[in-house]
């Protein structure tokens, strides 16, 4: 029985699985955006590299209605709990300056959250691309007081949160796929007929017609994407009860611990949460849960999407998981969304 090189180290750690926590719905919405000039900045000049690291938000607000109700309203949106996750981590990690010290290397963050409050202004709130650097994300908004400004921010939650976290993935989506690796593409194609933004780095674990998984090995991170169809009479089978029974079929098989009795499965304690997407006109269902060891001690964090292929009659899932104990996973998961994103049918 075929086993990942995951299962290598399995069977040199194991872990006791901490507690978990319930997850928190997660909706994303499409957002149009007040851009400068994608291309490359005004009257197409270059413009400078973003700074800031990777899940970062910098708020430009003064710090009496940053420690009030307004900033108290925002800090609870970008600070939400990362959904999936065995251990609370927030959507993001949250900077704030004043408008005094936005200067210099400021400008350049990759995520700003820019307020103004004056007497003289009207509530408004504009999303806009590529100000002072590329690719650069600003979310604006104007107020004449701290409470018509919490207004304003109230009537915008999904909107704000939404438009930060696709930007970090888009941009994250882009850089894979300028460096997605061509013998992992054409394993992938020809097993599976998709295509996935599967980055350097990787490597292939295992390769059949129904199941392939790649993955990047180290001796404390296990980061995995695995791809598998099945058979399927029509798109009523895509349907979060068949995905979980066929994802538990598949791990059974290929994702094995250090006996024959342990493998890989869907968490008992806490059901996964399913999301109903439409990515490209293609109708997606979005898994994300925890996975246990059974007969084992190990766990962590998965995402997956599944789609209907008409052509072929089939269901194609993309699935990614991770082992890293001990250590925060927002932005292993982050990676694998990515990925899991860039999925296409050929």
């Amino acid at each position: 029985m075929a086993r990942s090189n995951i299962l290598k180290y399995f069977k040199a750690c194991l872990l006791k699985r901490t507690g978990f926590f319930v997850f928190v719905t997660f909706m994303l919405v499409a957002q149009s955006c007040d851009t400068v000039n994608k291309q490359g900045g005004v009257a197409g000049k270059i413009m400078p590299n973003i700074t800031g690291a990777a899940g970062e938000v910098l708020v430009v607000m003064d710090k009496f209605n940053w420690e009030n109700s307004a900033g108290e309203l925002l800090q609870d949106i970008l600070k939400d709990e990362f959904p999936g996750l065995p251990q609370s981590e927030p959507l993001f990690d949250v900077l704030q300056v004043t408008a005094a010290s936005f200067d210099g290397i400021f400008k350049f963050h990759r995520s700003i959250v820019l307020i103004n409050i004056d007497s003289g202004l009207e509530p408004r709130i504009r999303f806009r691309e590529n100000v002072w650097a590329k690719p650069q994300i600003m979310v604006q908004m104007e107020a004449p007081t701290g409470m018509a400004l919490k207004d304003l921010i109230s009537e915008n939650e999904e909107r704000i949160q939404s438009f930060l976290v696709q930007y970090d993935r888009n941009r994250l989506m882009g850089s894979y796929k300028a460096s997605k690796d061509p013998a992992i593409q054409k394993e992938i194609a020809l097993h599976h007929q998709v295509r996935l933004a599967i980055p350097r780095g990787y490597n292939m674990d295992f390769s059949k017609e129904d199941y392939t998984s790649v993955a990047i090995e180290t001796p404390d991170l296990s980061q995995v994407i695995q791809i598998y169809d099945y058979p399927a009479e029509g798109p009523q089978d895509l349907n979060t009860a068949n995905i979980i029974k066929n994802r538990n079929t598949f791990t059974k098989i290929y994702v094995q611990g250090p006996t024959d009795e342990s493998y890989m499965t869907i968490s008992k304690i806490f059901e996964p949460i399913a999301y109903d997407l439409k990515i490209n006109d293609v109708n997606v269902v979005e898994l994300r849960g925890l996975w246990d060891l059974e007969n084992g001690f190990m766990g962590g964090p998965f995402v997956s999407h599944s789609v209907y292929d008409a052509k072929r009659k089939r269901i194609v899932t993309v699935d990614g998981y991770i082992y890293y104990p001990n250590q925060k996973k927002r932005v292993k998961v982050k990676q694998l969304e990515a990925i899991i994103y860039s999925l296409e049918l050929i």
